[in-house]
């Protein structure tokens, strides 16, 4: 497939683009929120952007997109959209009718707050980076740990970490939102939260994994997962759209608001692959896409780390071999410890929204 951003230069600047993507796309959420901003960032002309909480296509009227899984968004976000965005945007640029002023250059869903934001742009110009950093005992803080201190688990290929709790037989599109209950009860997966936050925390725009590791062998995955933990007493009113009982119970639901993998021997290059030294500290830093979510009061922020997120992304054997090519043999369990401490304080840099 071609990368439309090579592209965009030659989009003429007399032209209108709306770029319309999901925050829960199992295919391809990078493609929208990039696409936007290579146009933002090459061509002249009318761009904005459109990001609901929606699966692929959902805007289009597949759903209405109150909900995706468990996740409920408070209203009929995708007919929101059509009557409030699309059907003003074609109607003002391709038949002269109607005013299309009121459409902003980034209209962007907010999950958590279940609000939809109207934007000069995207990242908003708000925004601040503020750094998160692990600890010991699975805590997370905003300044870096004093002590000499890492927490280790082994990442056996045979036993790979799946991507949701229950079996399917096609990949789901709800698991962008699915409950990691099951994941943090696994020793092959790292929990790390804050405490129970005292007031709402909004976050809009890429978050930055920043890990400080060693491996046993010589080479890993590395997955990041940011998650929503809900109170113990949390319920969704549905009563906007559902019919029957109009409170769903959630008390502890985590969430999943984004998640990334990096396969480190791209660490540095994804043109020249490097193996890992083992007992080397090395750094493993990377990119989530994109996120709109405001962590309520009373909700904890979470991060899972684990090595594998099996069957969405193939099993890394964890030596560095020709992955396509290697056999049974070559997949090997691997030691892998993440640090939190001053000299190699590993950290998630967050884009925090201001009012």
């Amino acid at each position: 497939a071609r990368n439309t951003r090579n592209f965009v230069q030659n989009i003429p600047s007399s032209t209108n683009t709306l770029v319309v993507g999901g925050l829960f796309d199992a295919e391809d959420l990078f493609g929208a929120w990039n696409l936007y901003k290579a146009i933002e960032g090459k061509a002249k002309n009318n761009n904005k952007i459109v990001m609901g909480p929606w699966f692929h296509g959902q805007w289009g009227g597949r759903a209405d997109g109150s909900n995706l899984g468990n996740a409920r968004f408070g209203s009929k976000t995708a007919e929101w959209y059509q009557n409030n965005v699309e059907v003003p945007f074609f109607n003002y640029y391709l038949k002269d009718k109607g005013d299309a002023s009121k459409i902003a250059e980034a209209t962007v869903f907010f999950t958590g707050e279940n609000n939809w934001k109207q934007l000069p742009q995207w990242p908003p110009p708000n925004t601040t980076t503020q750094t998160i950093y692990l600890q010991k005992d699975g805590e997370l803080a905003w300044s870096k740990s004093t002590t000499t201190s890492f927490t280790q688990y082994t990442s056996d290929p045979a036993k790979p970490v799946p991507y949701t709790e229950d079996v399917h037989l096609s990949r789901t599109r709800e698991y962008m939102t699915d409950d990691q209950r099951f994941a943090a009860r696994r020793t092959d997966v790292l929990v790390f939260e804050t405490l129970v936050l005292t007031e709402d925390l909004t976050l809009g725009g890429p978050v930055i994994a920043d890990l400080k590791v060693t491996l046993s062998t010589t080479d890993a995955d590395f997955v990041v997962k940011l998650i929503d933990v809900f109170p113990d007493t949390f319920t969704y009113d549905t009563s906007f759209c559902c019919k029957g009982d109009s409170k769903v119970e959630m008390a502890g639901y985590q969430m999943l608001v984004r998640g990334e993998i990096m396969r480190g021997r791209f660490r540095n290059s994804f043109e020249k692959p490097e193996a890992f030294t083992p007992g080397k500290t090395e750094t493993v830093k990377f990119e989530l896409p994109d996120v709109a979510h405001t962590f309520k009061r009373g909700h904890k922020l979470m991060i899972q780390i684990q090595s594998s997120w099996f069957p969405v992304f193939d099993r890394n054997p964890q030596q560095f071999v020709d992955i396509y090519k290697c056999e049974d043999k070559d997949f090997v369990p691997s030691d892998i410890k993440v640090f939190h401490q001053s000299d190699a304080a590993s950290s998630i840099s967050l884009p925090v929204l201001r009012d």
